[in-house]
């Protein structure tokens, strides 16, 4: 009874326990590192009842990594959850069109919500994924090109719960729950002078597989199925000695 008493309260959560979504590539309407091999960017999402705020560093060239980091905060329920996620994929154009195929791996670990306002226990969540992305070059002029993208992945979620007055740190391992999802999206990549860019998306959940009683609140908001716009911002720093074509 008391998990259950605890999946109600945590369900009843906007969100604010959930992973943010992963930065993601060309396939997240993204530029490819072909001239700049390293980005910074900044992106902010909307929920239901929830905000999501996150910075991410993008290294590579057709193979990338990106570290990012976030918080996302239901204001009504003063909770806060802090995701930390590291992604790697690729870039693969296919043939000579700015097409490109995109595979990628990732994996997030989210702290909090603790001790908030509708409950005082901590929580901390897992997020595993499998994806496959395409985007293509609709427009490209002198100053300005435009990337349409979309991607799909499969994910495994896993949220431990410990009581009050327990933490992972004082050795008590917790209770965990594991549930897996579908991760739909689509985004719209405005770059100017091969440097900043503009990304309008939104991600669509499906397929969300939980048990029936979990009491870990779900990465969507307080309904599994919740659909979330956002945008993001990002500049390319550095230039190659040679482009790559």
């Amino acid at each position: 009874m008391r998990h259950i008493g605890a999946g109600l309260g945590l369900l009843a959560l906007l969100g604010a326990a959930r992973v943010a979504p992963v930065a993601a590539q060309v396939c997240a309407g993204l530029p490819p590192l072909r001239e700049r091999p390293f980005r910074v960017t900044a992106s902010a999402a909307s929920y239901t009842y929830a905000t999501a705020l996150g910075v991410s560093l993008t290294a590579g060239r057709a193979i990338y990594g990106t570290l990012g980091f976030g918080r996302t905060r239901d204001s009504e329920l003063d909770a806060s959850t802090y995701p930390l996620s590291l992604e790697i994929g690729a870039d693969i154009p296919v043939g000579a069109h700015g097409v490109f195929l995109c595979p990628l791996i990732s994996g997030a670990v989210s702290f909090g919500p603790d001790d908030f306002e509708l409950m005082q226990e901590s929580f901390r969540y897992e997020d595993w994924a499998v994806g496959l992305g395409l985007a293509a070059v609709v427009m490209r002029a002198r100053r300005i090109s435009v990337l349409v993208a979309g991607s799909v992945r499969a994910a495994l979620l896993t949220g431990t719960y410990w009581p009050t007055g327990y933490k992972a740190a004082d050795g008590d391992p917790g209770w965990s729950q594991t549930g897996n999802y579908w991760l739909a999206s689509l985004s719209v990549g405005i770059e100017l002078n091969q440097t900043v860019t503009l990304r309008p998306g939104v991600t669509v959940p499906f397929r969300v597989t939980y048990p029936a009683d979990a009491w870990f609140a779900s990465p969507f908001g307080r309904k599994p199925d919740e659909i979330s716009l956002g945008v993001a911002v990002s500049i390319g720093l550095g230039r190659r000695s040679r482009a790559v074509k």
